[in-house]
């Protein structure tokens, strides 16, 4: 797996308020962005809300590649994670829903990309049940929204890898935020 420093690409799925959030604090960072929602209006929406808070990402300090054309919305959630290192997933707090999206990108997401869910009622030992990637899966909840609040809670599931872990803490502290690590 790529060390936090070194990820430059990373695949936002579900792009509603929490996952349009991420994808504009990501561009900020400088990262290049994978998006992709079943909704039609998902892509405008994406649009529309990275112009409306790029002038507040400004002024709360960006990186010097940060861009608001970095990213692309994408047809399929496996053509999003296809070249991610790390994917953020935000879709409605649904157990099977996730965990079919989860089967479905399984094939598609290289194999040592980590994968978060902005969870916040479910539970990832329920989530990463039977999922190949479970070592590399975690909750990162942010408070919202993520590109306004600092604050990320990061939570393992039974099967979750302890460098997962201290891997999504070094990364969202390399991005900007102040991670904590729920037990």
């Amino acid at each position: 797996m790529a060390l936090p420093e070194q990820v430059k690409r990373a695949a936002v799925l579900g792009a509603g308020t929490i996952g349009a959030s991420w994808a504009a604090w990501f561009l900020s960072r400088g990262l290049q962005v994978a998006v992709w929602d079943p909704d039609p209006a998902a892509e405008s929406y994406v649009r529309r809300f990275i112009a409306n808070a790029w002038p507040t990402l400004a002024r709360l300090g960006m990186t010097a590649d940060a861009s608001p054309d970095a990213w692309q919305f994408l047809a399929t959630p496996e053509q999003a994670v296809s070249t991610a290192d790390f994917v953020q997933e935000n879709a409605p707090e649904r157990l099977e829903l996730k965990r079919r999206l989860y089967a479905q990108i399984a094939g598609a997401m290289p194999a040592d990309a980590i994968l978060d869910s902005s969870s916040s009622g479910l539970l990832m030992s329920d989530l990463q049940a039977g999922c190949g990637a479970a070592p590399r899966m975690a909750i990162g909840h942010p408070f919202n929204p993520p590109h306004l609040i600092p604050l990320v809670e990061v939570v393992a599931g039974s099967e979750t890898a302890p460098e997962t872990v201290a891997w999504c803490l070094a990364f969202y502290r390399h991005i900007g935020k102040r991670p904590i690590h729920i037990r």
